[in-house]
């Protein structure tokens, strides 16, 4: 089925993720030539810039990129936590790069996209974290360091932020209504984020406005819920490596009993 466009977010790609990288390919030739996309950040579970394609997985994930970006009439990418250094290389793919968030029209619609951390408003701690990662100097350490010290300097950093949040309560952790408001104030009809890794969709009001806040999710070996524009409507839909299948988005996110399996941060 054609689409007007397609965003999706927090694919976690890397070397080993033998499945996810099937799925991913798959998902580039179902939707290579759709006029609109956006890819809302973590896409890898982890980037190191440019020394990054000297990896052959590095470079495979870099021409799937390009190739979705060649395809499309417009391309917005939105960096994640995990992969802001990418921002170069999907400038250099063909992707319209977007500092923290992007606020404008998409396929016709009034739109705000961001990856979703900065909507987990309340978790202080990571936000602290967050801006003290953003300020570091990561692109003159790549070029002093090696892509091999690269890697093992990004990988430390990933085993320190997987799991952190599994077990939070997402009325404190997960998102807040503030920052959706604030772009609904601002005049956005519909917001899409992933980063909580749950799908959801709920409605807000702010300043007599409303607004439609889509919330991507994580991709899992049996697919994932990503957002598409059809007929001048977004809606969650579910990817199986093969179809997209219609999705019952719940309106709030999910949470989590103690001991289950929560979203990667």
């Amino acid at each position: 089925m054609p689409f007007q466009g397609v965003l999706f977010s927090d694919v976690h790609l890397a070397e080993g993720t033998t499945r996810l990288n099937e799925l991913f390919a798959a998902f580039v030739q179902r939707v290579r030539g759709t006029p609109e996309i956006a890819c809302l950040g973590d896409l890898s579970e982890y980037w190191i810039g440019r020394k990054h394609l000297q990896d052959a997985h590095g470079k495979w994930l870099f021409n799937h990129m390009r190739e979705l970006a060649q395809g499309a009439r417009r391309a917005v990418w939105v960096a994640g936590n995990r992969d802001f250094l990418f921002d170069a290389q999907a400038r250099q793919a063909g992707w319209q790069v977007c500092r923290n968030q992007y606020r404008g029209e998409f396929c016709g619609l009034p739109v705000a996209l961001e990856h979703g951390d900065r909507f987990c408003s309340l978790d202080k701690g990571y936000q602290r974290f967050r801006w003290w990662f953003r300020k570091v100097p990561w692109s003159w350490l790549g070029i002093v360091l090696s892509a091999r010290r690269g890697h093992a300097l990004a990988r430390y950093f990933r085993g320190k932020s997987m799991g952190e949040t599994a077990r939070k309560q997402p009325s404190l952790f997960g998102i807040q209504p503030q920052p959706v408001q604030t772009h609904v104030a601002a005049g956005a009809g519909h917001v899409f984020c992933g980063h909580v890794h749950t799908p959801f969709e709920r409605n807000y009001d702010a300043a007599g406005r409303t607004g439609s806040l889509h919330v991507l999710g994580d991709w899992r070996p049996d697919g994932a819920v990503v957002a598409v524009v059809q007929d001048g409507r977004p809606r969650l839909v579910r990817f199986d490596g093969d179809k997209f299948l219609d999705f019952e988005a719940p309106n709030e996110q999910k949470t989590f009993a103690p001991g289950e399996e929560a979203a990667r941060t």
